[in-house]
């Protein structure tokens, strides 16, 4: 069942976390998880607009890089403007996470 979070009070654009990416969020360390609820999350909501595009077969999507205990991460997502709404697609560890994308948008 997809999760959506009601708007944070600065957040202009609801949150969309489904069903895969909430597995995906249980998978990382608990203190990264607190990160992203309360740092990370909250700042794409703000600024969606903010983080690049991805290019060529993931083209339409955002990439938002983040470092955490020496590890580089990625969260890629799709703005959706008609309905003011941001959606996961995956959140993992850069290693290998092209091809994990690859595979999940299939």
């Amino acid at each position: 069942m997809e999760q959506e979070t009601g708007k944070s009070p600065k957040a202009a654009y609801k949150l969309i976390v489904p069903n895969a990416v909430q597995k995906d969020l249980r998978r990382l360390p608990p203190q990264l998880q607190e990160e992203l609820l309360f740092q990370h999350l909250p700042a794409i909501q703000r600024t969606p607009y903010k983080a690049p595009f991805l290019v060529g077969e993931f083209r339409g999507m955002r990439r938002y890089p983040l470092s955490f205990g020496g590890t580089e991460y990625r969260i890629t997502y799709r703005v959706m403007e008609t309905t003011k709404a941001v959606v996961l697609i995956m959140v993992g560890s850069r290693e290998g996470y092209y091809e994990r994308l690859r595979q999940r948008i299939r």
